[in-house]
Parts: C-alpha cells; sequence; structure tokens
C-alpha cells in the first residue's frame, strides 16, 4: 500500500506516487523528480536507438552520393575523350582527303600507287 502524504498548500491528503497534489495541483518534489527522470530516460533511450538507424542512413547515403559522383565522373570522361577521338579521326579523314586531292590533282590514283606498291 502507498504512503499517503499532506499538501503543504491546501492541506489534502493524496498517495506519494502522484506527481501533483490532485485538489490543488501543487506538485510533489520527489514524484516530480522521479517523473522527469524517467522521461529523461525515454529520452536517451530514443537517441540511443535513433543514433544506431541514422548512423546507416547516412552511411548508405553517402555510399550512394559516392556510387553517383563516379559515375557522372566516367560518362563526363567518356564524353570527353569521345570527341576527342571523334576530333582526332576527323582531322585524320581531312588529311587523307587533302592527301587524294592532291593526288588527283596530280593525275595519280590509288589504284596507280596500289599497283607500284605491289610491283616493287
Amino acid at each position: 500500500m502507498s504512503k499517503k502524504i499532506i499538501c503543504p498548500s491546501c492541506g489534502g491528503e493524496y498517495e506519494e506516487h502522484l506527481v501533483r497534489c490532485p485538489y490543488c495541483g501543487t506538485a510533489t518534489l520527489n514524484a516530480e523528480e522521479n517523473e522527469y527522470m524517467g522521461k529523461l530516460e525515454d529520452v536517451r533511450k530514443d537517441l540511443e536507438d535513433y543514433s544506431g538507424e541514422g548512423e546507416k542512413q547516412v552511411k548508405s547515403k553517402v555510399g550512394k552520393t559516392i556510387i553517383i559522383v563516379i559515375l557522372v565522373m566516367i560518362i563526363i570522361a567518356t564524353a570527353i575523350l569521345g570527341s576527342i577521338c571523334l576530333d582526332w579521326l576527323g582531322r585524320q579523314r581531312d588529311k587523307n582527303n587533302r592527301k587524294d586531292e592532291f593526288l588527283n590533282n596530280q593525275g595519280i590514283t590509288t589504284s596507280m600507287l596500289e599497283e607500284t606498291y605491289y610491283e616493287m
């Protein structure tokens, strides 16, 4: 059975485990402190639970971000290298076209060059 106390404000009698006097609302120091400490413990437990989940979520997001950054870098590098290769191929084509045009102006065809090459 719970111990009874008398309210210092109104003189009402009530059980010790109550935080406030049911008649006037005056707080009981010990019960109020116990209630506060209980709530504080609940917050601490919630923070422990949350910190573990939060850490997992952060690691997951960081991992996904790193993968996305790497993929973007690969795409950019591929685009740059592709552009460089296309430019080089275009220059080679232009060089070959100028060479063929020069040979045609001189009256030399590629078939003549191939025959000359094989005869040597």
